[in-house]
């Protein structure tokens, strides 16, 4: 049976979730630092663990043949030159966390949630409605999907970017990435769930910007490159958006000095939107150990070339 290395700071918790499956074959090293891992890695054909830190040992793994990462992003892996292995990420059990988090936000700034709750006088005016609104969300994988499904029930008419303009279902006209401005034109609310690629980096730049209506939303749950900042912030103090919310930043946390914090209209929620959720991650990790044994396909294969 294949040696398992489990590492990174939730290694003692995946143990507790792991050992009493009673996988079979299944014996595995714990440990939390990469550090511990020096002296076991020579035999190693599995690893489990976070992109980060599991990128500075695959170089030293002359017998892995398979990485299963704990987060979405494999940024680190993708980019370390060894590929000769399976590389898995985490999908399918961030959709309905990401669909709470952007409907959440949505709905709180359409219904005024925080100044209804914070109301200390009669104001009988209705609040706005995200029904017939249109939703443009960048990527649409698997979580895109969900928070399209999500979006649905609330009665928004939903378009898409991926990288070839494919059709995709639950969205009702999807663009390619060269499409950008027509995917981007008079949109209500634009939400970037992109992963971390080349392709992907300053997408969302002030010629974007230009496009969506008047007082649109930005919300960027996916990752940090995506947006351009600056131009992002440009457009707050223009009026062109009536806010953006930002849960990843270049530099994760930020300064406590960032101007990002003290920016009008713009709110950071601290790379929360989606949290990983041990149970769930050990779940995929243990469905793909049952099918690497048994020689079956994993699920969630990395393209190391086009980066997730």
């Amino acid at each position: 049976m294949p040696e398992v290395l489990v590492v990174g700071p939730q290694a003692d918790q995946f143990r507790s979730l792991l050992e009493p499956r009673g996988l079979p074959g299944f014996t595995a090293h714990y440990c939390e630092r990469a550090e511990s891992a020096a002296a076991l890695i020579s035999d190693i054909e599995i690893i489990f663990g976070p992109p980060a830190m599991v990128s500075g040992l695959v170089d030293q793994c002359s017998q892995l043949r398979w990485v299963q990462s704990t987060w979405a992003g494999v940024r680190p892996l993708v980019e370390q030159p060894k590929r000769d292995f399976q590389l898995t990420g985490v999908k399918g059990i961030f959709g309905e966390l990401m669909s709470e988090y952007v409907l959440a936000w949505l709905l709180g700034i359409e219904r005024k949630v925080i100044e209804r709750a914070a109301a200390a006088s009669w104001d009988p005016r209705p609040d706005n409605t995200l029904f017939g609104r249109r939703i443009g969300i960048l990527g649409t994988g698997s979580i895109g999907q969900q928070v399209a499904a999500s979006c649905r029930m609330f009665g928004l008419h939903i378009v898409g970017l991926n990288t070839s303009g494919e059709s995709v279902p639950g969205f009702d006209h999807c663009y390619a990435l060269h499409e950008r401005f027509a995917f981007a034109q008079d949109l209500h609310y634009l939400v970037s769930l992109l992963p971390d690629t080349p392709k992907t980096s300053n997408i969302v730049d002030a010629s974007l910007l230009q496009c969506l209506r008047h007082g649109a939303v930005v919300i960027n749950a996916g990752r940090a490159n995506a947006i351009v900042n600056q131009d992002l912030i440009e457009a707050l103090r223009a009026g062109q958006l009536r806010g953006a919310i930002l849960d990843v930043l270049p530099t994760e946390p930020p300064e406590d000095s960032n101007p990002l914090w003290r920016e009008p209209n713009l709110y950071i929620t601290s790379h929360t939107a989606a949290p990983t959720l041990a149970e769930r991650v050990a779940d995929v990790f243990a469905e793909n150990y049952s099918a690497f044994i048994e020689s079956r396909p994993l699920a969630g294969v990395v393209d190391f070339n086009r980066g997730y």
